[in-house]
């Protein structure tokens, strides 16, 4: 397979009764809404103690676009770490495997591609936006944030969910980030914001 333009990353723990099918939606709303877009899509399995090793290796065999790798621990933030280190997209997008949008891909790459910015970030807390997770959820969102805000100076509304890089620019960045775990995302988001970073939020 030739240098894709896109690599799309997806951490995986536990996750053996959707991976396959939510892999073969992601191929297939890619092959039908951006077919001309070349990508890969690397799944990075953290510290399952179901199926999913298996499963994973089987869709590897089973598309073209689809790479696997495995962390012996389960964290959510190596794992994000091990796949943008491994990409080799221009562009990288971070998924979950239940909460996935192509349409997102199609309007980031155009912010980045022809509006040059380095960073787009989905929120979910800015206003406009439909957030449909439990009431809890969302509260912690807004401390959370509300705490980025005031102690470390973040400028935003989400430093988590789903999010597309310039990978040239962002990756030196990923290695200097010391955290792992679900606050990965946010110690990135700050360190491109103090670095300069042109972002967007949609």
């Amino acid at each position: 397979m030739s240098r894709p333009t896109l690599s799309i990353i997806i951490p995986l723990y536990n996750e053996e009764e959707i991976i396959a099918e939510e892999v073969t939606k992601i191929v297939k709303s890619m092959r039908s809404m951006l077919p001309e877009r070349s990508y890969e899509l690397l799944l990075v399995e953290n510290g399952s103690t179901d199926s999913t090793v298996e499963k994973c290796a089987l869709l590897e065999k089973r598309f073209k676009y689809v790479r696997f790798f495995q962390i012996p621990i389960a964290s959510y933030g190596l794992a994000l770490k091990k796949g943008m280190i491994e990409s080799n997209g221009d562009s990288i997008v971070l998924f979950n495997i239940d909460l996935w949008d192509i349409t997102f891909i199609d309007q980031s790459l155009s912010l980045i591609e022809k509006e040059s910015y380095d960073i787009v970030v989905g929120s979910k807390t800015m206003r406009g936006a439909h957030d449909q997770r439990p009431f809890i959820r969302r509260v912690i969102t807004r401390i959370f944030n509300a705490i980025l805000q005031g102690l470390l100076g973040f400028v935003g509304t989400d430093t988590h969910g789903i999010k597309i890089f310039r990978r040239d620019i962002i990756i030196p960045l990923v290695h200097q980030c010391v955290t792992d775990k679900e606050i990965f995302d946010s110690e990135l988001i700050l360190r491109a914001q103090h670095a300069g970073l042109k972002k967007k939020e949609i």
